[in-house]
C-alpha cells in the first residue's frame, strides 16, 4: 500500500513538473480546452432557444389547411410567416372547420395573408390568434372595427408604431415602397403586445375585413409585379387538436 501511495505521489509530482517545464504548450492547451467547453456549451444553449422558438411558433397546432401546393410552403408560410401562400380558399370552403363544437377540431384560427408594412406582414384573423400564442396586450386593446391593427413587440419596436399611429399597407410580402397601397384607408394602431417569444412578436394584426377591405374595392395592376393578389387574398386555416 505504501508503494502504490509512493508510486502515485511520484507520478503525480512528475506530471506537474513537466506541465510547468512548457509553460507555452499548457497555456495553449488549457485555451483550447476552455474554447472547446465554451464552444460545446454555446452550441447546447443554442440548441435549447431554437427548440423552445421551434416549439413556440408551433402553439400546438397539428394541421394546416389550405390551397393545393407545396405542403413545406403551407407550413412555413401559416406556421412560421417565412414563405408565401400557396394561394386561395373560399370562405364557405374553410367555413366548415371554423365552425365551434366540430367533433375532430378543438380550435380553428383563420388568417388571411398579402400585404406588409416595412416588411412586417399584415395578418387578416380574429382573436383567437392572440389566444393561440398566448399573447398579451402590452398597450392600448385589441381591434373591434375594420383598419384598426395591433401590432406585435418586434414589429413595434423596429417600425416605431405606437398607438394612434397610421399608416398604408405594402402589397405582397416583401417591403417595397413602389407597391402601397395608396388610394386604400390608413391601418390604425390600437393596440401593443407584450414579448411572447414566438412569431407573432413579428405581425401586425387586424381584422378579415381589413384585408378585404384594402383589396376590394382597390385592386390595381403593377407593371413587372410577380406577385397575384388572388394567390395572396386566401382564408389560411390552423386547426388545433
Amino acid at each position: 500500500m505504501s508503494f502504490r501511495s509512493s508510486l502515485y505521489h511520484s507520478g503525480f509530482k512528475l506530471s506537474w513538473k513537466n506541465a510547468f517545464s512548457k509553460p507555452l504548450n499548457l497555456t495553449l492547451n488549457l485555451l483550447l480546452f476552455a474554447l472547446g467547453v465554451a464552444l460545446v456549451s454555446i452550441l447546447l444553449l443554442l440548441n435549447d432557444q431554437l427548440e423552445e422558438k421551434m416549439n413556440n411558433n408551433l402553439a400546438g397546432i397539428n394541421m394546416v389547411l389550405g390551397a393545393k401546393g407545396s405542403p413545406l410552403q403551407m407550413i412555413l408560410c401559416n406556421m412560421y410567416h417565412i414563405d408565401p401562400p400557396t394561394g386561395n380558399i373560399k370562405v364557405e370552403d374553410a367555413a366548415a372547420f371554423l365552425k365551434p363544437g366540430h367533433p375532430l377540431i378543438k380550435r380553428a384560427v383563420p388568417l388571411s395573408i398579402g400585404d406588409n408594412y416595412l416588411g412586417f406582414r399584415i395578418v387578416g384573423t380574429d382573436t383567437s390568434m392572440l389566444s393561440l400564442y398566448e399573447a398579451k396586450l402590452e398597450k392600448g386593446t385589441s381591434w373591434t372595427k375594420p383598419m384598426e391593427v395591433v401590432v406585435g413587440s418586434t414589429a413595434a419596436k423596429t417600425s416605431g408604431l405606437k398607438i394612434g399611429d397610421r399608416f398604408k399597407s405594402s402589397h405582397g410580402l416583401v417591403r417595397d415602397d413602389n407597391l402601397i397601397h395608396d388610394d386604400a384607408a390608413d391601418f390604425v394602431v390600437v393596440g401593443v403586445l407584450a414579448p411572447a417569444n414566438s412569431v407573432i412578436d413579428q405581425l401586425i394584426l387586424t381584422s378579415f375585413v381589413s384585408v378585404w377591405d384594402v383589396h376590394g374595392d382597390h385592386d390595381h395592376d403593377h407593371e413587372g409585379d410577380d406577385h397575384d393578389h388572388e394567390g395572396h387574398e386566401g382564408v389560411h386555416e390552423e386547426g388545433a387538436y
